[in-house]
Parts: C-alpha cells; sequence; structure tokens
C-alpha cells in the first residue's frame, strides 16, 4: 500500500472514530407555566430561562431555579445532579417559595435611588409618566410610555372596589404587532411560531392568533433581549390604563359614539370585518392606543384561581359594544389561539 495513503488513513480513523462515538449529556429543565421564566443556573453560571436544553459535562452538577415573586420573596428549586458521559436527564421542577436573603435585595434605599435616577434619564429624552410620549428599549421594541401611579375603582358599578398603583411602570403604546412578534420569531424566540394573519397583513397589524403561552414567549424573549424586565399586564394594571384617570363607560365617554374604537357597532370601517392598523383610534389620556376594541388582550391573571385558563381584557373587532367596555372581562385557556385574540406589554422599572 501506498505509504502517504496509509497514514492518511490512519489519521481519518484517529479523528473519526471519537467524533463518531461522542454522544452529548444533555440535562433537560422542565417547569410549569407560571415558572417559564425562572432563572436557571448550573454551579453558579447563567444558563438561560426554563424551560431549557442544555449539553452540559458530565459529572456532579448543581442546579439551581429561580423566579423573583416581588421585593422580599422568590420561588426557589435546587437539586444537586449526577450525570454520566453521553447521559441524559429531565429535572421537572417543583420550586418553593422563601424569603430573599438578606443582602440579595436592593435595600428601599437603593431601589429609590434606581428609580430616581432612571425616571431622571426617562425625564431628560421628555418621557414623563402620563405625557404620552413613548420610549424604545431596542429598533424592533415595542413603543412604552410611562404610567403614573394612582388609586381608581375597579369594576362596575355596584361591585367596585378601590385598587391603587403604587409605582410608575411601562405599557405598550400598541397592541404588539405582527412587525414586532415576526422579529422575535426570525431571531430564534418566541417558538419560531409565525400565527396566521387571515389575509389581513402583517406590519403594524396586531398580532393575533396567539395563545396566553405564546405571549409569555415573548415577553420572556423581550426581556432577554434587552436585559429589562417585560411582561404581560395585571388586570388592575390593564384597567388602570385603560381608564386613564376617567370613572365612564369607556375612556371617551358613557356612550360608543362612532369611530372611537373597532368593534361590532362602532361605527369604524373595520367593525366586525377584522383588526385595524395599531393607533388607528384617539388615544386615551395617558397616551396609550386601542385598549377598547381591535383585539382581545391576554393578562398575568388566572381565571377564578384556574390558572390553566387567563384573564383578557378589552373585547375586539367582533365583540358587541358593551364588550369593549373599560370593566369588560373575558379569559381563555392559556393555549387558546383565536384571531381576535392578541397582547400589550408593560415593563418593571427601572
Amino acid at each position: 500500500m501506498n505509504t502517504s495513503l496509509f497514514r492518511y488513513l490512519i489519521l481519518a480513523f484517529i479523528f473519526t472514530t471519537p467524533l463518531a462515538a461522542y454522544a452529548a449529556t444533555e440535562l433537560q429543565v422542565a417547569c410549569k407555566e407560571d415558572d417559564e421564566d425562572a432563572e436557571v443556573t448550573l454551579d453558579g453560571e447563567f444558563k438561560g430561562y426554563c424551560p431549557i436544553l442544555l449539553e452540559v459535562k458530565p459529572g456532579t452538577l448543581k442546579l439551581r431555579v429561580v423566579k423573583k415573586m416581588d421585593a422580599s420573596h422568590e420561588r426557589v428549586f435546587e437539586k444537586e445532579i449526577q450525570l454520566d458521559d453521553g447521559g441524559k436527564m429531565k429535572v421537572d421542577v417543583v420550586p418553593t417559595v422563601q424569603p430573599i436573603a438578606a443582602g440579595q435585595s436592593q435595600t428601599a434605599e437603593q431601589a429609590h435611588k434606581s428609580a430616581e435616577a432612571t425616571m431622571l434619564a426617562f425625564k431628560e429624552q421628555g418621557v414623563e409618566p402620563g405625557n404620552g410620549k413613548s420610549f424604545k428599549d431596542c429598533q424592533s421594541c415595542p413603543e412604552m410610555v410611562l404610567i403614573p401611579p394612582g388609586s381608581f375603582m375597579m369594576g362596575v358599578p355596584g361591585s367596585q372596589q378601590q385598587r391603587t398603583i403604587s409605582q410608575v411602570f411601562a405599557v405598550g403604546k400598541y397592541e404588539v404587532t405582527f412587525a414586532e412578534w415576526d422579529a422575535c420569531a426570525a431571531a430564534g424566540g418566541c417558538g419560531k411560531y409565525r400565527p396566521d394573519d387571515q389575509g389581513w397583513g402583517r406590519g403594524r397589524q396586531p398580532v393575533i392568533n396567539v395563545s396566553w403561552n405564546d405571549a409569555r414567549r415573548y415577553v420572556r424573549w423581550l426581556s432577554q433581549k434587552t436585559g429589562k424586565s417585560y411582561r404581560l399586564l395585571t388586570e388592575v394594571e390593564w384597567e388602570y390604563a385603560a381608564r386613564a384617570g376617567t370613572t365612564t363607560v369607556y375612556p371617551w365617554g358613557d356612550a360608543i359614539g362612532s369611530g372611537n374604537a373597532n368593534c361590532n357597532g362602532c361605527g369604524s370601517q373595520w367593525d366586525n370585518k377584522q383588526p385595524a392598523p395599531t393607533g388607528s383610534f384617539k388615544a386615551n389620556a395617558f397616551g396609550i392606543y386601542d385598549m377598547n376594541g381591535n383585539v382581545c388582550e391576554w393578562t398575568e391573571d388566572c381565571i377564578n384561581d384556574n390558572c390553566a385558563r387567563r384573564a383578557a381584557r378589552g373585547g375586539s373587532w367582533f365583540y358587541d359594544a358593551l364588550s369593549v367596555r373599560s370593566t369588560y372581562h373575558t379569559g381563555d385557556s392559556t393555549d387558546a389561539r383565536d384571531l381576535d385574540d392578541g397582547f400589550r406589554v408593560a415593563r418593571e422599572l427601572p
């Protein structure tokens, strides 16, 4: 045999045999929907957000999964695991509520100073709570407006309760659009899911055919992309932002009127036909568009303590006028995708 050829074959065998025999050591970290955006660390090194599939080194590993609940409590799951070379393991995360250890959370003074610095930076850009001026955390991110703190009477007359928003937070100026969703999918987020636009177009059209689970995937991707804390609105936040200081049935008054929103009977060109492009109607006093009508907006809240179903607000383009009131409340299963379901994002400050 030719000597050069023989050497080539030996080298080929040496380099290809280990690759062919190699099997990845994998760790799958699974969690329930309420913990989907929990932080995952291995041996103290941040790896991403739950759920996640990791290729890891074999051996003993310390897994820690944490989701912050509020300033003083978090949900924590810790487990020491042993993985052999080429092994595969699935860990189902079942966290417990724990107080945040001293020194891990900001003191009240630190939090106050951080908030002051954030608000000063916004003010220098002309963005202040309630003035309707918007900001964006990235080119493909939703436009956001600042919502001032305050109290209001939530619900319909006869069963109203006072609710208080104690801190400034940010809300999407518009419903999340197809353009914003498609940016997420193109970047490998949102499960690379491409919702059907029903032939009504993408771009500035509000994204539809997205479930609550889909909406959570989007805010998780947005948080990872920007390093900011994005999420869905709570029902209290949603109604407070929709009312924008009003006590009337709708932000514009007690009568539905004509051309104020998109619903079945709202007097717009899109009534009972399709969603309107975002921003097609007058903004409310906080500078937010389309909270009443157009598409139903998913919120964080469970329906009657059943977290397999989530609340949606605002009614939609084929709901009647009574169903687009600021108090209207509906909901669906977390995996339901409908041609009138969309969402709006919130962002915590700082």
